[in-house]
């Protein structure tokens, strides 16, 4: 892990991840003036609450009447997806843009649309950010080997190799050791620690709070969405987890077809992702 350099996490995320949307002293002025210097988010915060989606087509003409629109919440979560997609600008390849572009943004709303049907309705937002920020451990190890990455991630699709194992032997770490260890070195919250660590591959009985599961339902399906390698003991754990939230369907009949991903797709977030 000592080859690998954690970059800085923008300030802009430090600030607004910190920001506490539950916080009744917090309101929108107080996260516009995050926002509002940073030029290109501000742009994209306007375009998206003018979107379809929303319903304002053209109308939205002030920051602060898109974050009315769009919400504290769900704007502090769009202000980190904006600035943690930036970091995987230069990925060209197909594979980074399934697994560091799409994956994230798929997993997030995945996360957000099962806290709306289980007993987590109420944090159905920080659903959608430890579901988002999961597997940055990726971006970074992509960052520093950019061509080398790529290709292994699609040696282990091929050959049905397990990717931490090839990442162990390559760089002396996994991206979840390195999530972890991004979460502490950015002084991210507590809960982000474990949230870092969590992956497809991950043990039910090491799944401890509901977000935890919920993220690990979210890397499932987002997965089966996106027709990544998926065993058949991780589709079985991540129905426990749902079962544990109160889900009372079945988990990949109701969240794995053609129109949950037809769903998705039509989101603005996931929008931004495919363009």
């Amino acid at each position: 892990m000592d080859n690998i350099t954690i970059p800085p996490l923008p300030t802009i995320v430090a600030q607004v991840i910190h920001f506490d949307a539950n916080n009744p002293k917090n309101g929108a002025a107080d996260l516009e003036k995050i926002v509002v210097s940073d030029k290109a988010i501000s742009a994209e915060l306007l375009r998206i609450s003018n979107s379809a989606f929303y319903g304002r087509s053209g109308k939205v003409k002030l920051l602060r009447e898109a974050l009315a629109v769009l919400g504290i919440k769900a704007t502090k979560n769009l202000v980190i997806y904006l600035s943690t997609k930036a970091m995987a600008a230069d990925y060209k390849s197909d594979t980074f843009k399934k697994y560091l572009q799409l994956y994230p943004i798929y997993a997030a709303l995945v996360a957000q649309t099962i806290a709306q049907e289980t007993t987590l309705r109420a944090q159905a937002d920080e659903c959608f950010l430890a579901a988002l920020l999961h597997s940055m451990g990726m971006n970074i190890m992509a960052l520093q080997n950019k061509g080398h990455y790529s290709d292994m991630i699609d040696a282990c699709v091929k050959n049905k190799w397990p990717l931490a194992k090839l990442e162990q032997q390559a760089y002396g770490t996994t991206h979840t050791a390195l999530g972890k260890k991004a979460a502490e070195y950015w002084k991210l919250p507590d809960i982000f620690e474990r949230i870092m660590e969590i992956s497809a591959a991950s043990d039910y009985a090491n799944l401890l709070s509901p977000v935890e599961k919920s993220t690990y339902i979210a890397a499932v399906v987002a997965s089966l969405l996106l027709e990544m390698p998926v065993s058949d003991e991780a589709k079985a754990s991540a129905q426990k987890c749902y079962t544990d939230l109160g889900g009372s369907h079945h988990l990949t009949a109701r969240h794995t077809t053609p129109d949950a991903l037809k769903k998705i797709q039509a989101h603005p977030f996931a929008q931004l992702a495919l363009g």
